[in-house]
This record gives C-alpha cells, sequence and structure tokens, in this order.
C-alpha cells in the first residue's frame, strides 16, 4: 500500500473550502467598499449576534468550509448586505 503525503492532504482540503471565503468583500461583493476579508466578515457576524461567544461562532462557521462559492455569496448577500 502506498503511503500518504499528509502535506498533500492538508493541501487538498485547504483547496476544496470555497474561494470567495478568502476574498476581501470589496473584491466578492460589488456593493461593498470593505476590506475585510469575506471569512472575517461573518465571523465578526455571528459575534456580534451571540454575545461574543468564540465556540459558538466557531460551530456556526464550520459549514462555510464545505458550502459552495454560490452559497457563501448567498449567505452574505442575506445577511451582511446593508
Amino acid at each position: 500500500m502506498a503511503e500518504v503525503d499528509e502535506s498533500k492532504m492538508a493541501d487538498a482540503a485547504i483547496a476544496k473550502e470555497p474561494e470567495v471565503l478568502n476574498l476581501k468583500m470589496s473584491e466578492a461583493f460589488d456593493w461593498s467598499d470593505d476590506d475585510t476579508v469575506v471569512r472575517d466578515a461573518i465571523w465578526n457576524n455571528f459575534m456580534e449576534n451571540n454575545n461574543h461567544d468564540t465556540v459558538k461562532t466557531e460551530e456556526a462557521e464550520k459549514p462555510f468550509l464545505d458550502m459552495s462559492d454560490a452559497d457563501v455569496r448567498s449567505y452574505v448577500e442575506k445577511n451582511l448586505k446593508k
């Protein structure tokens, strides 16, 4: 059996994350002039709405790692667009 290169597995896990999470809000959405990274904007939104509970925020943000770009964009449009 072939040996597994764990460094390549980590790269594969990172590669499957939605790309939009690593863009600045202003790069991802034409309606935003915010330089905050989308991932951080979502985190900040959860923190503001759950009494700054880091554990709850971490759990709430985990599903975004497996979402499609379209689903993340849809969430941001519905919840962060002001």
